[in-house]
C-alpha cells in the first residue's frame, strides 16, 4: 500500500485492556478504544481444506537463501496470448515462465500481488480493469479473481489454475508467497455491507461512529465516510475501510483466511500496510496492540510442518529501531522489507557520494531477516531503466550489483531485471505495466546484459562457497577520503569479503580506505571486477590502496581462499577521459572521440545543404550530455560556440554544410566550447 504521507494519520480499534463483550457496538458518542469485542468462541463459516501441495525438505528459515521475484500478475504474461500489452496476466502465464524466473534470472521464490476477487478500485469496465487493477481493495478473501485465469476463466477454475502454479513451483523446489491484506476490505465485501446494514452479526466487524471524529487519512482528508446515518473509518480510502481488529472474531477471519491459503501450499506471505491494523487514542500506527496480533498470526504460521513465513510491508525509513520493533523477541514476523537500503544505493549512484553513513544493514541474526529492493509498485522508486538517463547502465548494473552483493534477502520486481523503464500512465500504475519479454530474451545472451548481472551474482550468492555469508555475514563499513568511494566488508566464522565501488561515472586511479590492513590478512581472490589492469591491493599505514576503476565499477575480494573463479568481469579501465558524438550523420550511435589532452575530435562526412543535429555525450549511455539549454540551436562553421549540460531530447545543435565532404566535431570539457571545422 502506499506509504503515510502524513503523521496524521488515525484509525478506531484497540486490544486487551478489558475483555468486556458488548452486543451493541459503538452505540456511544465515543469510541470504545479500550475493549474486546465479538464472540470469544467464534469460529468461521468457510472451512478449511486439507493440507496439500506442501513444500518438502525445506531447512528452517529457508528464506535467508532465498531471492524473490516479485510478479505484478495482470501484467507479466498471459498464456493465451504470450505477453499482456493488450490482455490481462494469468497464474498459467506465471508457471510457463517459471524456467525464465528461475533458470535464466535465478530466482528460487515468487511473492505474487494480490489475487483475490477485488472491487476493480479506479476502473470502470473490463479493459480499464486490466490496467488500473490493483486488488488490495478485496470484496472476497476466499474468492480468487477470475481475470487471473486462462481463457473464459472463472472463480473456480482460475482457483485450479493458481493451485497448479503452486504444485508447478514446488516440483521445481520453488517457493512462492502471497500478498495478504489485513487491514481493510472493499466496501462491496459482504462483511462490510452486512456491518452497515446490522446484518448477520457483523455491526462490530468495521470501526463505526456517530460521528465524523478528526481524524486524517493518508492524504491529510478526513477519514470517517458517511453510510447509513453512521460514520465508518478507512486509513487509505472511503472505498477501503477499516477492519476492527478490536472484533475477536475479525481477529479469527483473518487468520483462518491465512491458513486457508496455506493450506493450498504456499509457503508464506508479504503483510501489506502492517503498520496500521490497530490504532488507539495515542498513536495510529505502530502500536502495542499491532503488534500482538501479528504474534498471534505468527503462531500459526509455527503449526505446520513445512516451514512458512511472514514478511513486513512496514514502511518506515530512517527509523531502525521501529523496523526492527516487527521482529518482536523473534515470536513476530521472521523478515521486514527495508525500505532505507534500496533507495539509499540509488541515490549515492546519482550523487556519486557514499555519504557520512552509508546505508547498509545486514540481516540482524539468524532468525531475522531484511528484505531488500531497488523498487515495488508503490512510489517507493522509479522504474530502475528510467534511472538510464541519469546514471547510465553502467550505473544501473552498480545498483544491481550492490543490491544483491549484501547479507539480506533479494526481492528483484519484475521487470528491475532488464533495467524496463516505465511506462506512461500517471502515478504508480505506470510502475505495473506489461513486462517487456523482447528484451528480456535479448538480454539473455551477453555478460553485460543487466539480466546476467543479476544471474551471475545470484549464482554467486547461492554458491556453496558464499550462501552461508550472504545469510549471516556481519557489515563493516570502511572509511575513505574518496568522496565517490564505498567500502564494506561482510564476514562470518569462516569468511571474509571485501567490497569495493566506484561510486563515479568517471575512472579513479586509486581509491583508499582505512581500517583494513591487508598485511593482517592472508591470501584473497578477485571474484567480481576487472581482473585485466591492477587489481592488487596494496597496504599503506594499514589503509587498503586499491587502483585502476572503471566508472562505476564494482569489485569483490575473497580473503578466505586464493585462486578463485572471478565470475563477472566486464569493466575495462581507461585513465583517459571519455566524449562521444552522437547526431543524425550516425543514426545517434556513439562515436568515441580522440583525446589529445584537452580537446576531444571527431570527424564525420556530411552532405551539403543537408541539416544534421548532434551532441556531445561523455559516458556514452545519455547519462550526461552537452547541447543547447532548450530547442536546437544552430551552429555555423569555425564558430566557437558554447555547449550546456543538458541531457536529453531536444537539446541538440543544428549544422547545415554548405559543401559535402568530412568534418571535424571539436569539443574542450573544461571550457565546455565547441566548433566544427573542414
Amino acid at each position: 500500500m502506499k506509504k503515510i504521507i502524513t503523521s496524521a494519520f488515525f484509525a478506531a480499534i484497540a486490544l486487551f485492556s478489558s475483555c468486556q463483550i458488548r452486543n451493541d457496538d459503538y452505540t456511544e458518542e465515543k469510541i470504545d478504544l479500550t475493549s474486546l469485542t465479538g464472540d470469544e468462541n467464534y469460529k468461521s463459516p468457510v472451512a478449511l481444506p486439507e493440507t496439500e501441495n506442501q513444500s518438502e525438505g525445506l531447512s528452517e528459515n529457508w528464506w535467508r537463501n532465498s531471492v524473490f521475484y516479485h510478479i505484478w500478475i495482470k501484467s507479466f504474461r498471459d498464456s493465451d496470448v504470450g505477453d499482456c500489452s493488450k490482455n490481462c496476466g494469468d497464474f498459467k502465464g506465471i508457471e510457463e515462465s517459471l524456467g525464465y524466473i528461475q533458470d535464466d534470472l535465478g530466482c528460487d521464490a515468487i511473492w505474487l500481488s494480490p489475487f483475490w476477487e477485488c472491487a476493480y478500485e479506479g476502473s470502470t469496465n473490463e479493459e480499464s480493469a486490466k490496467i488500473n487493477m490493483h486488488g488490495y481493495d478485496v470484496s472476497d478473501f476466499y474468492k480468487v479473481n477470475a481475470f487471473f485465469g486462462s481463457g473464459n476463466a472463472t472463480a473456480e477454475s482460475a482457483e485450479e489454475e493458481l493451485v497448479s502454479l503452486i504444485k508447478a513451483c514446488h516440483e521445481r523446489g520453488m517457493k512462492i508467497i502471497f500478498d495478504f491484506v489485513p487491514n481493510h476490505t472493499s466496501s462491496s465485501n459482504g462483511w462490510f455491507v452486512d456491518s452497515a446494514n446490522g446484518d448477520n452479526g457483523k455491526s462490530g466487524w468495521y470501526v463505526w461512529s456517530k460521528t465524523a471524529l478528526d481524524w486524517k487519512n493518508t492524504w491529510g482528508a478526513s477519514a470517517w465516510h458517511k453510510k447509513n446515518g453512521k460514520y465508518y473509518y478507512a486509513a487509505f480510502a472511503d472505498t477501503q475501510p477499516d477492519l476492527n481488529y478490536r472484533n475477536r472474531e475479525v481477529r479469527e477471519e483473518m487468520k483462518n483466511v491465512v491458513r486457508y491459503w496455506l493450506n493450498k501450499g504456499f509457503d508464506g506471505l508479504r503483510i501489506d500496510a502492517a503498520r496500521y491494523l490497530v490504532e488507539t487514542e495515542k498513536s495510529r500506527e505502530d502500536t502495542d496492540e499491532t503488534h500482538e496480533w501479528f504474534k498471534e498470526l505468527r503462531s500459526v504460521l509455527d503449526e505446520y510442518e513445512s516451514p512458512k513465513f511472514m514478511v513486513s510491508e512496514a514502511w518506515i525509513e530512517g527509523n531502525r529501531t521501529k523496523l526492527d520493533g516487527y521482529f518482536g523477541s523473534g515470536d513476530e514476523f521472521n523478515m521486514v522489507l527495508d525500505f532505507d537500503q534500496g533507495k539509499a544505493v540509488l541515490g549515492e549512484i546519482a550523487n556519486q557520494a557514499a555519504g557520512d553513513s552509508p546505508k547498509i544493514f545486514g540481516n540482524p541474526d539468524e532468525s531475522k531477516s531484511y528484505g531488500t529492493f531497488l523498487g515495488n509498485h508503490d512510489e517507493y522508486a522509479d522504474r530502475l531503466g528510467d534511472s538510464e538517463t541519469s546514471i547510465g547502465k553502467t550505473g544501473i548494473i552498480l545498483a544491481t550489483s550492490l543490491s544483491l552483493l549484501r547479507p539480506t534477502v533479494p526481492f528483484i520486481y519484475y521487470g528491475n531485471e532488464i533495467a524496463q523503464k516505465s511506462g506512461t500512465q500517471d502515478g504508480d500504475f505506470r510502475l505495473r505495466q506489461p513486462f517487456d519479454w523482447t528484451k528480456a530474451e535479448t538480454q539473455k545472451s551477453g555478460s553485460d546484459s543487466v539480466l546476467s548481472i543479476n544471474k551471475t551474482l545470484i549464482a554467486l550468492r547461492k554458491s556453496a562457497e558464499y550462501k552461508d555469508v550472504f545469510a549471516n555475514g556481519k557489515i563493516s563499513v570502511l572509511e575513505s577520503e574518496n568522496s565517490g568511494a564505498l567500502a564494506y566488508t561482510i564476514s562470518d566464522e569462516s569468511t571474509e569479503l571485501l567490497v569495493v565501488a566506484n561510486l563515479a561515472r568517471k575512472s579513479a586511479a586509486e581509491l583508499s580506505f582505512s581500517g583494513f590492513d591487508v598485511s593482517e590478512r592472508g591470501g584473497y581472490s578477485l571474484i567480481v571486477g576487472n581482473g585485466d589492469e591492477n587489481a592488487d591491493i596494496e597496504n599503506d599505514s594499514g589503509c587498503a590502496v586499491l587502483r585502476n576503476f572503471s566508472p562505476h565499477e564494482i569489485r569483490v575480494y575473497d580473503f578466505s581462499s586464493a585462486g578463485r573463479e572471478n565470475v563477472l568481469d566486464i569493466w575495462d579501465y581507461d585513465a583517459e577521459p571519455t566524449m562521444y558524438l552522437r547526431g543524425t550523420m550516425n543514426g545517434w550511435n556513439a562515436t568515441k572521440m580522440d583525446y589529445d589532452g584537452s580537446e576531444f575530435s571527431a570527424s564525420a562526412d556530411l552532405t551539403a545543404e543537408l541539416a544534421y543535429e548532434f551532441k556531445f555525450d561523455e559516458f556514452g549511455d545519455w547519462s550526461h550530455s552537452f547541447g543547447t539549454s532548450g530547442s536546437s540551436g544552430t551552429v555555423n562553421l569555425n564558430e566557437p560556440f558554447t555547449a550546456d549540460d543538458a541531457t536529453g531530447v531536444g537539446t541538440n545543435f543544428s549544422f547545415t554544410p554548405e559543401e559535402s565532404g568530412a568534418y571535424v566535431f571539436a569539443f574542450n570539457a573544461a571550457t565546455k566550447t565547441a566548433e566544427i571545422r573542414r
